[in-house]
């Protein structure tokens, strides 16, 4: 049987795949981040919690998600939200509400896209600073999205440090990233649409008058929100210029995704991740082809994107020969197009502050990738405050972090001098 038998037996499973159609059939096993995620229910109770006024209340359940349409009503900007559902699991002293809202995720291309929004119950005087969370990798499956899932543990929240944030006084915005939780292709791994769906989350949640959001923005990101951080942080200006971004934090961020795939092609048990990577890089270059990257062995795993959140990390860690001998061949289709989603310009963010979080032992984000983004950050201008943390690796890192956040923040909001290890 050859690449292309096989590929078009998986075409339809693919296109579902794609289309966000198989939420009714996904497995809601597989834990976000270490395992540390249920297969929650979004925690949205629908009509009846606390009212944002003039804006509609979604249905209750999964049909909030579900029922969304595809095509983005006619004369919406981005920002504008459709609808949305109070959640019953906000942290004590706060609420929160799972929101769909539109983003232009490229130039002229308008998408739904789902997030959430939490606010203090006790307010501050003046307009309330935000906070942006990008969220890790979470699968490619509209079940695995951020906002239908609950809070995680005490020890290990799918939100870091969320409750001390809302307790600072700032609200906490998230979105999904296109195409996960709603239909179409999630852009995993992708850059910059998923950088413009958050920046537009938090467009939406200023959108509410009675929350009193000000312009004053900081954000952070762990892994794959880590590379969305950078994006962010570079677009803002010309994307989102009403956004006063006063600090951006990495907590081991998957910047070079071209040599982070590479080095990862190297290691049987890093199989899951690659292939997984795949269908979010072709979302935004949609000529490339999968038969040009994977094998027959490698194209049958899509299935498995579809049976849960992480399925694919196990049953790709089983596979022997799964890549094409030029898949990441210099030059080649894929290699450029990952090429361009790690195509940072340091320079746009020379204005913003920075600092990174790197677990020593991390093998998923090794520290040698880090440091080679902090040193080109370092060197075009851009103040990086470098924090290593001796015996943590890709998730242990992040309780370490999050404790030292809300107080980097705060310093930001304040306008504090920010601290740099540059030399």
């Amino acid at each position: 049987m050859t690449v292309t038998d096989v590929w078009q037996r998986c075409k339809r499973i693919v296109l579902l795949l794609a289309m966000g159609s198989l939420l009714g059939t996904v497995g809601m096993t597989g834990a976000l981040a270490e395992g540390h995620r249920d297969g929650g229910r979004g925690h949205g109770h629908g009509h009846g919690g606390p009212s944002l006024g003039h804006v509609e209340e979604g249905p209750e359940g999964s049909s909030f998600w579900d029922t969304v349409p595809n095509e983005v009503e006619e004369g919406s900007e981005p920002g504008d939200i459709y609808w949305v559902q109070p959640r019953d699991d906000a942290p004590r002293g706060a609420r929160g509400w799972n929101v769909i809202y539109v983003s232009e995720i490229a130039e002229g291309q308008l998408a739904y896209v789902s997030g959430e929004i939490y606010v203090p119950n006790a307010r501050r005087g003046g307009e309330v600073p935000v906070v942006l969370w990008n969220h890790e990798t979470a699968g490619n499956a509209d079940a695995c999205a951020p906002s239908r899932r609950d809070h995680g543990s005490a020890d290990f929240p799918r939100v870091p440090a969320l409750g001390e944030l809302l307790e600072d006084g700032y609200a906490v915005v998230a979105s999904d990233y296109p195409g996960l939780g709603l239909a179409g292709p999630a852009y995993y791994m992708a850059g910059e649409p998923n950088a413009r769906a958050s920046l537009d989350v938090v467009r939406a949640a200023r959108s509410l008058p009675r929350l009193r959001l000000g312009d004053e923005v900081s954000m952070y990101g762990w892994s794959q929100g880590g590379q969305t951080t950078l994006w962010a942080t570079q677009i803002a200006r010309t994307y989102a210029p009403e956004l006063d971004i006063r600090g951006s934090a990495m907590i081991g961020p998957a910047t070079h995704i071209r040599d982070l795939t590479a080095r990862s092609m190297t290691y049987d048990e890093f199989a899951g991740y690659v292939i997984s990577t795949l269908p979010g890089i072709k979302a935004a270059y949609p000529e490339l082809d999968y038969a040009d990257f994977l094998t027959v062995e490698g194209l049958t795993e899509f299935p498995s994107m579809a049976a849960g959140c992480w399925d694919i990390w196990s049953t790709g860690a089983d596979l022997t020969d799964p890549y094409q001998p030029d898949a990441m061949a210099e030059g080649g289709p894929w290699w450029n197009a990952m090429t361009d989603a790690q195509d940072f310009d340091y320079a746009t963010m020379s204005d913003v502050p920075f600092v990174v979080f790197q677990g020593l032992e991390d093998t998923t984000t090794p520290p040698e990738m880090t440091v080679r983004t902090r040193d080109d950050m370092c060197a075009a201008g851009v103040s990086v405050d470098y924090r290593e943390m001796p015996g943590r690796d890709h998730g242990s890192g992040v309780p370490v972090a999050a404790e030292q956040l809300p107080g980097w923040f705060a310093d930001r909001f304040d306008g504090a001098p920010a601290e740099s290890t540059c030399s």
